[in-house]
């Protein structure tokens, strides 16, 4: 009786069958570099989903941001990312930092991920109060190829300031360090809370630059996909409400995943209790929600996964 368990077990395996070792889907999601609101989302959310749902294996990749997101999903090197959703819409032209390259038609959506602002931050004492005193400036915009280089480029073009300071590409974290210890005059973030300066508000104070309304008025009219938003004085210690230029910013996945693969995960994502999880992880992710309109006015439809979902959940919207 012993060999023949033994034996049925092993016809299991060797069939796939209960006994078989199930193979895991490996999906690569692209965030950002270490202090970036990106880096943290893409961790902690993909921590959860590789350890409540072991079929799939995601991993969290390291890169500049939105910009570098979207061109390696284009590329076919990632599978989902974080990525603005001016940089979806600006892909299927193609346009902007997507010129001259492949079309983005393979994006498809899953959720907006957040809205976050565009914004400046130096140190009291610093003599610098508002935008315009930045002319002449050091300023640190970001990591190379990263979606915070577009938007910060973007608030300067808009003013006539691009050529009016002098840039500083690194990282969010070296960015923070650099402006605590004196070598920029100030950073440029485009998202919020961003943990560089969360920790320079708590040390050292942080000012988060003003925007004149005429200064808002030319952003907004420059680049119509930004909107103005109120940063809440909650955001950073000691840092007052403020009105700020924001961008809407997505989860998107290639449209190679899986629809079981999206659809799972988003039964997963929206179960209040991975919620709390999740916005612990990240402030951000509970801004999470469906957006299915605003997305595919931006050129591409959502994930087919994600549109059975939100169809069986009675959340989408045409």
């Amino acid at each position: 009786m012993k060999k023949l368990i033994i034996l049925a077990a092993a016809c299991a395996i060797v069939a796939g069958g209960p006994a078989a070792a199930q193979e895991k889907a490996n999906i690569a999601w692209g965030g950002s570099n270490p202090g970036g609101v990106m880096y943290y989302m893409v961790g902690t959310a993909g921590t959860i989903i590789s350890e409540k749902l072991p079929q799939y294996n995601i991993t969290q990749v390291t890169t500049g941001g939105s910009t570098e997101n979207a061109k390696r999903i284009i590329k076919g090197e990632l599978d989902m990312g974080i990525v603005y959703g001016a940089h979806v819409f600006m892909s299927q032209k193609p346009e902007g930092p997507f010129a001259n390259g492949a079309k983005g038609t393979m994006f498809r959506g899953i959720a907006k991920a957040y809205k976050g602002p565009t914004y400046f931050v130096t140190l009291p004492g610093s003599g610098i109060s508002k935008v315009s005193d930045l002319k002449g400036k050091k300023v640190a915009l970001g990591p190379p190829g990263s979606g915070t280089v577009f938007n910060c480029s973007n608030m300067l073009r808009a003013l006539g300031m691009l050529d009016a300071v002098k840039p500083s590409m690194m990282t969010f974290a070296d960015a923070g360090r650099a402006l605590g210890n004196g070598q920029v005059d100030a950073l440029c973030q485009s998202s919020a809370p961003a943990a560089a300066v969360k920790e320079l508000a708590e040390t050292k104070g942080a000012i988060v630059l003003p925007y004149s309304a005429s200064e808002m008025s030319a952003i907004t009219t420059a680049y119509p996909f930004y909107a103005t938003g109120t940063m809440p004085s909650t955001t950073y210690k000691g840092v007052p409400d403020v009105e700020l230029p924001y961008l809407t910013v997505y989860w998107v996945a290639h449209e190679r995943v899986s629809a079981q693969a999206i659809e799972d995960i988003l039964n997963l994502v929206y179960q209040p209790e991975i919620r709390k999880r999740l916005a612990a992880g990240h402030k951000a992710w509970a801004q999470m929600e469906p957006d299915t309109k605003n997305f595919e006015a931006l050129g591409v439809p959502m994930h087919p996964g994600a549109k059975a979902y939100y169809m069986s959940k009675g959340l989408w919207q045409e």
